[in-house]
């Protein structure tokens, strides 16, 4: 029989890897009053495991150690154990590396970078199990969400958004429409089918599969798709294309698009909405995109989300069509939001798209604290 005794600290991803990637009989949780918060949501996805908790004084060396003898003590001395030494705090850990030295037990600590140093060798080894974005979101306690793939979209999705962004990068007519729309409907939802005037010259009819253009009657603009709607009028075209440039790269492993989380108690009203969801192997990065104006609560809301869905090891990116105010800047740096514009896809995309993969290698590989 093999057990497992790990700390549990404020993040609960190391504890949850600790666990699928061992594949204990039995976990023995050790918590404190700080820590033990989070157990609920992690048991709900633990399955075919017992677990017991174990609560001592996370910062009295002699508590934890006196905690984790009581159970090594109950624990048959031909069977297996092992220590995950990820969470808890410092004395947590100190108390833990006392007993693998005194008992010559083994250990292991996952780090950031989707390995795990295995005690008391201090061999370096990488980590096998994937975390899945479903199992990220049930571990903070989100089980329902709505969301994309780019399967969801076909050639002619991505030649529309192409033509979208050539129409936006060419002439005032782009933006007049869509602030129009913006500041007509706000927070409601465009019908499916209109004609309206958005001024004395320029004029838009749509539906389910078009959107189109006037200018002084006559036809400019026709876009043709089954998602024609989302694409020009929500800026989906912009995200399409952006989450098309991540798809060659090849560290993501999922690419999710218009991440949609309801609140848990009314699962018909939205919560929060995350633009592409990249699932690296046990790390998410969250991708704010935006083809207009940046404003103080879109970078509000990436900080949110960051903190509540992906924990310390995720992290977040603004992509830009242009480059955000120097406030916007400032306000990123200090959230630790990366950032990466670019002016249209007409001029060199490839080399766009390569500048973005390599921005995101830069992201991928550098440590939070």
């Amino acid at each position: 029989m093999k057990h497992q005794i790990t700390l549990v600290g404020g993040q609960l991803l190391p504890v949850f890897i600790g666990i699928k990637e061992f594949n204990p009989d039995r976990v023995y949780f050790i918590v404190s009053n700080e820590s033990k918060g989070g157990l609920p949501q992690l048991k709900s996805v633990i399955k075919g495991i017992s677990f017991s908790e174990h609560s001592c004084n996370a910062y009295d060396f002699t508590s934890v150690k006196n905690t984790c003898e009581k159970i090594l003590d109950k624990i048959d001395p031909n069977e297996e154990v092992s220590f995950n030494l990820t969470g808890g705090t410092k004395v947590m850990v100190l108390a833990i590396q006392s007993i693998i030295h005194d008992r010559s037990l083994p250990g292991f600590y996952i780090n950031q970078d989707n390995t795990f140093w295995e005690l008391p060798n201090y061999t370096k080894k990488a980590v096998s199990y994937h975390v899945t974005t479903k199992e990220f979101l049930e571990i903070t306690g989100h089980s329902h969400y709505l969301a994309k793939t780019l399967q969801d979209f076909d050639q002619q999705d991505l030649k529309i958004a192409r033509e979208i962004e050539r129409y936006a990068s060419n002439g005032k007519n782009y933006s007049a429409v869509t602030s129009y729309f913006r500041k007509h409907y706000q927070d409601q939802a465009i019908p499916v089918s209109g004609n309206k005037n958005i001024s004395n010259d320029v004029s838009c009819i749509w539906d389910a599969t078009k959107v189109e253009i006037f200018v002084k009657t006559r036809r400019t603009q026709s876009f043709k798709s089954t998602n024609v709607r989302d694409l020009f009028f929500y800026a989906g075209w912009w995200e399409l294309l952006v989450a098309e440039a991540i798809s060659k790269w090849a560290k993501a492993k999922e690419i999710l698009v218009k991440f949609e989380l309801p609140f848990k108690h009314s699962q018909l009203t939205k919560k929060n909405e995350i633009d592409i969801l990249i699932n690296l192997n046990n790390k998410l990065i969250f991708v704010e995109c935006k083809s207009g104006n940046v404003k103080q609560e879109d970078i509000n809301k990436m900080k949110v989300i960051k903190q509540t869905y992906g924990g310390l090891i995720s992290k977040s990116i603004l992509v830009s069509r242009y480059m955000p105010s120097p406030t916007i800047i400032e306000k990123c740096k200090e959230l630790e939001i990366e950032v990466f514009f670019m002016f249209g896809f007409k001029n060199q995309p490839g080399n766009s798209f390569q500048k973005l993969i390599t921005k995101l290698n830069q992201l991928e590989k550098r440590n939070s604290l």
